[in-house]
């Protein structure tokens, strides 16, 4: 068992599989296992993930502002707002991101496993044509 406090972690940039400025921090990191991770995605206006796919479900709980979601088969991006959670089912491909005028901040739950990153969402995709 173990607490992660906020003031002993860190926060850094998300990478290069994320358009716009977002920044991750890890509270609960994987051990050799791929056992439960656990970060907070703190994304400004417009910025967004590639899309991606989890080997593993997810619990997404939306935190600060407004996010918006897709994934494969959905009927277009989708509003999340504060309080909302929203389950990612393993193997299907999905993005997420800010709304394009305000940041949004979410956690992150994931049972496990990789995730495989796919393209860039584009423009049009983000706008939902």
């Amino acid at each position: 068992m173990r607490i992660s406090r906020e003031h002993e972690v860190t926060t850094r940039p998300a990478g290069a599989t994320f358009t716009g400025g977002v920044w991750r921090t890890d509270f609960i990191v994987p051990g050799p296992d791929e056992g439960l991770a656990g970060s907070r995605f703190l994304y400004a206006p417009g910025a967004r993930s590639f899309w991606h796919i989890h080997a593993q479900e997810q619990a997404i709980i939306a935190v600060l502002g407004n996010g918006i979601v897709a994934w494969e088969g959905s009927d277009g991006p989708q509003v999340l707002h504060v309080g909302d959670w929203w389950h990612v089912v393993p193997g299907v491909p999905h993005w997420h991101g800010a709304t394009p005028d305000t940041s949004f901040a979410h956690l992150a739950v994931t049972a496990g496993g990789g995730t495989t990153w796919l393209h860039e969402v584009s423009d049009e995709e983000y706008r939902g044509r």
